[in-house]
């Protein structure tokens, strides 16, 4: 597996960081070629955190009341992840409507939730493949309208105007748009693990008692040998049903979590275009893929390395979107978020949920330790 070199940046908005006019994110993604943007909500505190190309990285330093800080790459572990596709292999009908674009308010909808949880967007610069494809597509809808005898359908149509719209003067990305929730409990899997150990290591018990009894006579033998068999059976009894007790937990929690995230993409996503898009499972996990890992993508469960992960794959269903579309997703905090969600800076935050305090530039301390 080719490493590629990286670089993860947490972006800190300053205390009279001010996004709602202007996008700034979208000037930036116009001279990335690739990189990963993730929301991140924690139990006490919010982060904005990119993943950049070496190249790329000093243009998120450029931008204006916001500290860009190198930090070490983190983990996104049990969490309960979805990606969002387009429906009907409708791949080139925008999103947004171009002309009422309106910024994510992912911000302060993970920030309502208890539970901790994220959003991450993948991004990858292809626009010479994509307006290929637009081109093709808008050659071939043309060609058909052409063909004596023939009358587009009203979807052909909306495609074709789409299609147009899009390829005019925009840049095109390959994204793949994960949300996801923490979950309370451990992973399934983990329990299953523990299950056998314990069952395993009661086993080689039973058997290293039983060997013991051989020097005894065959009536205490049978004797010692069926309390000890019984205890055996006991104790993996037990085992299976603190199992089943905690499996329950884990499922209830599961299912909990799960409505916790959709609740969160329904409320992310515009009305006007949420019925073009579906949702499916995904396993975001750092390192090389586990045996499990490859089973559950047999069955339709995907494995995404936020580390590694480049989207390069187009497809009828790849998020295919425009600069103005994907600024939708990735946009920067806007002053009221900045003013009730704290994105904090050292160890005291700077940023605290409530009445924010003027503070100079001068009182944000430097060390992150």
């Amino acid at each position: 597996m080719i490493k590629e070199e990286f670089s993860w940046l947490e972006l800190r908005p300053q205390q009279k960081f001010k996004d709602d006019e202007e996008n700034n994110i979208l000037q930036i993604i116009q001279h990335a070629s690739e990189f990963a943007f993730f929301v991140f909500r924690e139990k006490d505190s919010m982060k904005i955190i990119v993943r950049t190309t070496k190249n790329d990285q000093n243009l998120f330093k450029t931008i204006a009341g916001v500290s860009a800080e190198p930090i070490e790459k983190p983990h996104f572990e049990k969490m309960i992840t979805k990606y969002l596709t387009l429906k009907n292999n409708r791949s080139m009908i925008p999103l947004v409507d171009f002309k009422n674009i309106t910024k994510s308010n992912v911000y302060s909808k993970l920030w309502a939730e208890q539970r901790g949880g994220m959003m991450a967007c993948f991004v990858c610069d292809q626009t010479k493949k994509i307006s290929s494809a637009i081109d093709r597509k808008i050659n071939a809808l043309e060609r058909r309208a052409a063909t004596k005898g023939v009358t587009l359908s009203g979807k052909d149509k909306a495609e074709l105007a789409a299609a147009k719209q899009k390829r005019e003067g925009h840049s095109h990305y390959n994204c793949t748009i994960v949300f996801g929730v923490h979950t309370t409990t451990c992973d399934l899997h983990g329990l299953q693990d523990e299950k056998r150990r314990k069952i395993e290591e009661e086993r080689n018990i039973f058997e290293s008692r039983a060997k013991n009894l051989k020097s005894l006579d065959r009536k205490e033998f049978g004797k010692e040998y069926d309390a000890l068999r019984e205890s055996y059976k006991m104790a993996v009894k037990k085992i299976q049903d603190d199992f089943r007790s905690d499996a329950k937990t884990v499922s209830d929690d599961i299912k909990e979590t799960t409505k916790i995230l959709d609740k969160i993409i329904s409320n992310v996503l515009l009305n006007s275009f949420a019925h073009r898009i579906a949702a499916h499972k995904v396993r975001l996990s750092s390192g090389e893929k586990s045996f499990k890992q490859k089973l559950a993508e047999i069955f339709g469960v995907a494995v995404i390395d936020p580390h590694t992960f480049v989207p390069k794959k187009l497809h009828s269903k790849s998020m295919t979107l425009t600069e103005i579309e994907l600024a939708f997703y990735i946009s920067l905090p806007q002053e009221h978020d900045v003013q009730t969600i704290n994105f904090g800076i050292g160890p005291t935050p700077t940023f605290v949920h409530g009445q924010t305090q003027e503070i100079s530039e001068t009182d944000l301390t430097t060390d992150f330790g």
